[in-house]
Protein backbone atom coordinates (compact mmCIF):
# COMPACT_ATOMS: atom_id res chain seq x y z
CA UNK A 1 0.00 0.00 0.00
CA UNK A 2 1.11 3.56 -0.59
CA UNK A 3 2.87 5.55 2.13
CA UNK A 4 1.05 8.90 2.21
CA UNK A 5 3.55 10.67 4.47
CA UNK A 6 5.67 11.84 1.52
CA UNK A 7 4.70 13.81 -1.58
CA UNK A 8 1.30 12.66 -2.86
CA UNK A 9 0.40 15.23 -5.53
CA UNK A 10 0.70 12.62 -8.27
CA UNK A 11 -1.91 10.51 -6.44
CA UNK A 12 -4.40 13.22 -5.56
CA UNK A 13 -4.51 15.39 -8.69
CA UNK A 14 -7.37 15.52 -11.18
CA UNK A 15 -5.37 13.14 -13.42
CA UNK A 16 -3.85 10.77 -10.81
CA UNK A 17 -0.67 8.93 -11.87
CA UNK A 18 0.57 6.41 -9.33
CA UNK A 19 4.19 5.26 -9.63
CA UNK A 20 5.01 1.56 -9.79
CA UNK A 21 4.14 -0.05 -6.48
CA UNK A 22 1.55 2.61 -5.60
CA UNK A 23 -2.21 2.05 -5.64
CA UNK A 24 -5.18 4.37 -5.57
CA UNK A 25 -8.57 3.16 -4.27
CA UNK A 26 -11.27 4.38 -6.67
CA UNK A 27 -14.99 4.15 -7.35
CA UNK A 28 -16.39 4.20 -10.87
CA UNK A 29 -18.58 7.17 -11.81
CA UNK A 30 -18.87 7.33 -15.61
CA UNK A 31 -17.27 6.71 -19.05
CA UNK A 32 -16.94 9.40 -21.72
CA UNK A 33 -15.73 8.85 -25.29
CA UNK A 34 -13.48 11.66 -26.57
CA UNK A 35 -10.88 12.44 -29.21
CA UNK A 36 -7.53 13.33 -27.66
CA UNK A 37 -4.55 15.11 -29.17
CA UNK A 38 -1.35 16.83 -28.08
CA UNK A 39 -1.37 20.64 -28.34
CA UNK A 40 2.19 21.88 -29.00
CA UNK A 41 1.07 25.43 -28.21
CA UNK A 42 -0.42 24.57 -24.78
CA UNK A 43 2.03 21.70 -24.15
CA UNK A 44 -0.70 19.36 -22.91
CA UNK A 45 -3.33 16.91 -24.10
CA UNK A 46 -6.61 18.40 -25.28
CA UNK A 47 -9.90 16.45 -25.36
CA UNK A 48 -12.50 17.32 -28.00
CA UNK A 49 -15.80 15.86 -29.23
CA UNK A 50 -15.48 16.61 -32.96
CA UNK A 51 -12.68 15.47 -35.29
CA UNK A 52 -12.82 18.88 -37.01
CA UNK A 53 -11.40 20.45 -33.82
CA UNK A 54 -8.16 18.45 -34.12
CA UNK A 55 -6.47 20.40 -36.95
CA UNK A 56 -3.80 21.94 -34.67
CA UNK A 57 -3.30 18.79 -32.57
CA UNK A 58 -0.70 16.03 -32.91
CA UNK A 59 -0.98 12.32 -32.00
CA UNK A 60 -4.77 12.37 -32.41
CA UNK A 61 -6.48 9.27 -31.03
CA UNK A 62 -9.80 7.96 -29.70
CA UNK A 63 -9.82 7.55 -25.93
CA UNK A 64 -12.18 6.73 -23.13
CA UNK A 65 -12.15 9.08 -20.16
CA UNK A 66 -12.92 7.17 -17.00
CA UNK A 67 -14.45 9.44 -14.38
CA UNK A 68 -13.69 8.09 -10.90
CA UNK A 69 -13.92 9.05 -7.28
CA UNK A 70 -10.38 9.09 -5.85
CA UNK A 71 -10.51 8.14 -2.18
CA UNK A 72 -7.04 9.60 -1.47
CA UNK A 73 -8.02 13.09 -2.58
CA UNK A 74 -11.72 12.86 -1.60
CA UNK A 75 -12.56 14.23 -5.04
CA UNK A 76 -13.34 13.25 -8.61
CA UNK A 77 -10.64 12.47 -11.12
CA UNK A 78 -10.12 11.38 -14.71
CA UNK A 79 -8.14 8.42 -16.05
CA UNK A 80 -7.52 8.24 -19.80
CA UNK A 81 -7.94 4.69 -21.10
CA UNK A 82 -7.05 2.96 -24.35
CA UNK A 83 -9.42 0.33 -25.70
CA UNK A 84 -7.52 -2.57 -24.10
CA UNK A 85 -7.33 -0.75 -20.75
CA UNK A 86 -11.09 -0.13 -20.88
CA UNK A 87 -11.75 -3.84 -21.48
CA UNK A 88 -9.55 -4.75 -18.51
CA UNK A 89 -11.40 -2.20 -16.33
CA UNK A 90 -14.79 -3.59 -17.40
CA UNK A 91 -13.65 -7.11 -16.45
CA UNK A 92 -12.70 -5.84 -12.98
CA UNK A 93 -16.07 -4.05 -12.69
CA UNK A 94 -17.89 -7.30 -13.55
CA UNK A 95 -15.94 -9.07 -10.81
CA UNK A 96 -16.74 -6.23 -8.38
CA UNK A 97 -20.47 -6.57 -9.06
CA UNK A 98 -20.30 -10.34 -8.48
CA UNK A 99 -18.01 -10.44 -5.44
CA UNK A 100 -17.84 -6.94 -3.93
CA UNK A 101 -14.63 -5.29 -2.79
CA UNK A 102 -12.67 -2.21 -3.79
CA UNK A 103 -11.08 -1.27 -7.11
CA UNK A 104 -7.42 -0.24 -7.01
CA UNK A 105 -5.82 1.76 -9.85
CA UNK A 106 -2.16 1.01 -10.57
CA UNK A 107 0.27 1.71 -13.39
CA UNK A 108 2.96 -0.69 -14.55
CA UNK A 109 5.86 -0.18 -16.92
CA UNK A 110 6.08 -2.94 -19.53
CA UNK A 111 8.94 -2.49 -21.96
CA UNK A 112 9.07 1.22 -22.70
CA UNK A 113 5.37 1.83 -22.14
CA UNK A 114 3.43 2.51 -18.95
CA UNK A 115 0.02 0.84 -18.90
CA UNK A 116 -2.91 1.38 -16.57
CA UNK A 117 -4.22 -1.61 -14.65
CA UNK A 118 -7.07 -2.16 -12.24
CA UNK A 119 -7.39 -4.88 -9.64
CA UNK A 120 -10.05 -5.88 -7.20
CA UNK A 121 -9.09 -5.87 -3.52
CA UNK A 122 -11.61 -8.15 -1.85
CA UNK A 123 -10.70 -7.83 1.83
CA UNK A 124 -8.42 -4.95 2.79
CA UNK A 125 -9.88 -1.46 3.10
CA UNK A 126 -7.75 1.50 1.99
CA UNK A 127 -5.31 2.86 4.52
CA UNK A 128 -3.74 6.28 5.03
CA UNK A 129 -5.78 9.45 5.18
CA UNK A 130 -8.84 7.85 3.57
CA UNK A 131 -11.97 8.42 5.65
CA UNK A 132 -14.88 6.01 5.63
CA UNK A 133 -17.90 7.68 3.95
CA UNK A 134 -20.66 6.89 1.54
CA UNK A 135 -19.91 7.89 -2.04
CA UNK A 136 -23.45 9.28 -2.43
CA UNK A 137 -22.82 11.77 0.41
CA UNK A 138 -19.69 13.07 -1.30
CA UNK A 139 -21.27 13.57 -4.74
Amino acid sequence: MTDLKGFTGHLTGYFPKPCEGEEIPINFIDFEEKIAGWSPELKRTIYVDDIADTEELKRVRDVTLLKVYNWFSDSEGIIELSESERIQFEDVMDELVKNGGEIRYIRKKIGGKTIKLFRLEKDAPARGNVKERLLADLL
